[in-house]
C-alpha cells in the first residue's frame, strides 16, 4: 500500500467529505447506520445513491494504493472458498479470489475495515491480500454463490432435528396398540400409585 492509513470507514468518510464528494451530514448518518446495523458503510453509500459504485472504488484505490480487481475482471477460483466461514464472508461482502500457498487474495466491496481482514486471516491462518472490487458486483456474487449455502441446514441443525423426530416416533410407538390390534395387550406402563 502506498498509503500508511489504516483501512477504516472513518478515514474514508473523512476523505469523501474533504473532497466534497458526499455531504458531511449524509456521511455521518451512513457511518452511524453501518455501526448499528448489518449494512457496511460502502454499501450504505452506494444504496443511498450518495456515491457511485465505481467512483467509490476509485477513491479507495487512490487513497490506499490498492489494486482494482473486480469480479468481472477476475473470476474467483472455487478452491479459494475452502475452509472459510461463509457467514463471515457474506456478512462483510468479501469474495475470495485465489490462494497461493498461505496467501489468499480477497476482493473487498470497495473497502472493509482492517480488523475484518485481520479476523479473516486469524480464523483461516492465512495472509490476506486485499484488492478493491465494487459493492454491487460483490453483492451479486455473494447472492449467487453463498446464498444457497446459507439456505441449507447445517449438519448440527440436521442432527438436532433428527433427535427430535426419532424421539417423537418412539413416543408414538409406545402410545400405539401392540401388533394384532388388541388394545389390552399394549405396552402401556401402569399408572403410579397415588
Amino acid at each position: 500500500m502506498k498509503s500508511s492509513q489504516r483501512l477504516d470507514y472513518s478515514s474514508l468518510a473523512e476523505v469523501l467529505g474533504q473532497r466534497g464528494l458526499v455531504e458531511p451530514q449524509a456521511l455521518k448518518l451512513a457511518l452511524q447506520s453501518s455501526a448499528r446495523g448489518p449494512i457496511p458503510f460502502p454499501e450504505a453509500l452506494v444504496n443511498e445513491n450518495l456515491m457511485g459504485d465505481w467512483d467509490l472504488s476509485r477513491v479507495v484505490c487512490d487513497l490506499y494504493g490498492l489494486a482494482f480487481l473486480p469480479i468481472g475482471i477476475y473470476e474467483p477460483a472455487p478452491e479459494a472458498l475452502h475452509g472459510l466461514d461463509t457467514d463471515f464472508l457474506r456478512q462483510h461482502r468479501l469474495v475470495p479470489l485465489a490462494r497461493h500457498g498461505q496467501v489468499i487474495t480477497v476482493c473487498m466491496p470497495a473497502l472493509v475495515q482492517a480488523d475484518v481482514l485481520g479476523m479473516l486471516a486469524a480464523s483461516a491462518d492465512l495472509h490476506v491480500l486485499p484488492v478493491v472490487g465494487s459493492v454491487l458486483t460483490n453483492a451479486r456474487w455473494i447472492e449467487e454463490n453463498l446464498a444457497a449455502a446459507a439456505a441449507r441446514p447445517s449438519d448440527l441443525q440436521s442432527n438436532w432435528s433428527n433427535i427430535f423426530d426419532e424421539g417423537d416416533a418412539a413416543v408414538l410407538m409406545d402410545l400405539s396398540p401392540a401388533e394384532g390390534g388388541d388394545p389390552s395387550s399394549s405396552t402401556e406402563r401402569p399408572a403410579a400409585p397415588r
